[in-house]
């Protein structure tokens, strides 16, 4: 089948008004940054991004790290990336699936090392579109004229007795509509409707499926990212996710395979 279907308001009320204290001079004490990897390898690409944790007070500023050595194992073979602009690694070739990636990332007197396994890639059976039954429930005015509301479907089959771990992003253009991961534990070895997206699109609208096949690292990561994004509370800081780099730094390294459609609105 040809595919081309197509992140609190937080209002602090004075109950004692008599008792106001003007706070002057208030200092955030400012940690050590700490090195973060990002790191990843696909059938066709391995790339790696190094940057370092930034002020509070200034979180566009990133300081990318360049000069790093970054070397990726699999097999008998062992490549060096190249660092393409400041903090940015990557090689490409045809990587095999199935093959566990080592990573050594070296700056300095520092060595970050992980781990990960590329699983073979499970394809989607068929991403499907149509008008939602909600379409003609909404009021004139609340919606784009220009726009109807549709249901995104999309099927895959489950390989049985092998536990899997899957991540599904949806973009439109350059947005990221959703982000999600599941392993099979509800679903081993089934032909199951994996995604379902409500939305309103008109015909400009393209949107794209990327049903990732992940390790268990990978997965781990990613559910205690949501649940650290997720996490509230007025003075509570989040946890960071769950990662499988050994060294001194924050971030992960993981290998997949992918499958992707496109959709498109009539």
């Amino acid at each position: 089948m040809k595919k081309s279907l197509s992140i609190l308001f937080v209002s602090l009320v004075a109950m004692f008004s008599s008792c106001t204290e003007v706070m002057e001079d208030f200092d955030l004490t400012t940690a050590e940054p700490k090195i973060v990897v990002d790191a990843s390898v696909s059938p066709q690409k391995a790339q790696v991004i190094l940057s370092k944790t930034t002020s509070y007070l200034n979180p566009n500023n990133v300081p990318y790290i360049s000069g790093a050595s970054i070397y990726l194992s699999f097999n008998d073979t062992q490549l060096a990336l190249n660092e393409d602009s400041a903090g940015y690694y990557s090689a490409t070739m045809n990587f095999p699936e199935e093959t566990t990636y080592e990573l050594n990332v070296l700056i300095g007197k520092e060595n970050i090392r992980a781990t990960s396994y590329m699983p073979k890639a499970i394809l989607w059976d068929s991403v499907t579109v149509q008008k939602s039954e909600f379409a003609d429930w909404i009021p004139a005015g609340l919606m784009d004229s220009t726009k109807t509301l549709y249901d995104v479907l999309g099927y895959m089959t489950d390989i049985k007795s092998v536990v899997n771990y899957y991540k599904v992003d949806i973009w439109n253009a350059d947005t990221l509509l959703s982000r999600s991961v599941t392993d099979d534990g509800y679903f081993d070895g089934q032909a199951i409707q994996l995604v379902t997206l409500m939305g309103a699109y008109s015909s400009t609208d393209t949107l794209r499926l990327y049903l990732s096949s992940i390790d268990k690292a990978a997965y781990e990561f990613y559910n205690t990212l949501a649940l650290s994004n997720s996490s509230s509370g007025m003075f509570s800081a989040p946890d960071n996710p769950k990662s499988n780099l050994e060294g001194d730094a924050l971030g992960r390294f993981y290998a997949y395979s992918i499958d992707s459609v496109y959709v498109t609105f009539e």
